[in-house]
């Protein structure tokens, strides 16, 4: 069996890491079955967003202890540039709108899966943890910068260096992720807001997301320029003539993704 699930319900992609007993920790065999989950959901034009979560108690404990990680030695650089970039510069740059539900700990480089979507839910028993110094490890998974970039620079330093857990209403008031829900709720609005994304309008969806993604790092005139030509995309859309016509006759709209 996959140790990353790929299922279709509708426009929804919901991709689920499949490793219950080790808390879905990171092996290369999750990482590369991840890989090809995420790939092959990314590619599919019937998908409209994509819902990513883990099976059992955890969401994702990193990398799996005692397994084929941390027997890399030097060579682990270039294996997390074939098995993990991939998957987070996906996820980040894909057209679809990506949904984590993080069902339980995130820990280490689970951290930077979670936050490499769009929406991230967490269930109040959820706690994310930068694990990584209390190993001896360095930041990785995308943490160096999604942490400093949410919660800003002193407390993703205090994160870092401390690997103190994180609760996740905490997580949620400092701006770490979108919501906290009870955790008997989570997958039920995990669900609606995928679902609303996969019934919304597909390339407005997708510019907006390139957008945001460009604009972190861009000066204000590259900015204008890009949302200038992201607007334009957008305008000859029958998307967004469908949007136009619906607020005009008061009733809901039917995208099509074209």
């Amino acid at each position: 069996m996959s140790a990353a699930l790929l299922e279709r319900r509708g426009g929804v992609a919901v991709i689920t890491l499949n490793n219950p007993d080790q808390y879905n920790a990171l092996s290369f065999e999750v990482m590369r079955d991840l890989d090809e989950a995420t790939a092959e959901a990314c590619a599919d034009d019937s998908v409209r967003a994509l819902l990513l979560t883990g099976a059992g108690k955890g969401f994702c404990a990193g990398a799996q202890f005692g397994g084929d990680v941390f027997d890399s030695g030097a060579t682990i650089g270039a294996r997390m540039r074939q098995h993990l970039h991939p998957i987070l510069e996906r996820l980040r740059g894909s057209r679809l709108p990506v949904v984590v539900a993080v069902n339980g700990p995130a820990a280490g480089a689970g951290v930077g899966l979670a936050l490499a979507g769009d929406v991230v839910l967490a269930a109040r028993s959820a706690r994310f943890i930068l694990s990584f110094a209390r190993l001896g490890a360095a930041l990785d998974a995308g943490t160096s910068l999604f942490l400093q970039r949410s919660i800003g620079v002193a407390r993703a330093r205090a994160l870092a260096l401390t690997a103190e857990p994180l609760p996740a209403e905490t997580a949620a008031e400092w701006g770490l992720i979108w919501r906290c829900v009870d955790d008997d709720a989570l997958a039920d609005e995990a669900w609606r807001i995928a679902s609303r994304f996969a019934d919304g309008p597909a390339i407005g969806l997708g510019l907006i997301k390139a957008q945001l993604e460009a604009a972190w790092s861009a000066p204000l005139p590259a900015t204008l320029d890009h949302e200038a030509d992201m607007q334009t995309l957008a305008f000859v859309s029958e998307d967004l003539k469908e949007g136009a016509r619906a607020f005009v006759e008061k009733r809901a709209p039917v995208f099509k993704g074209r």
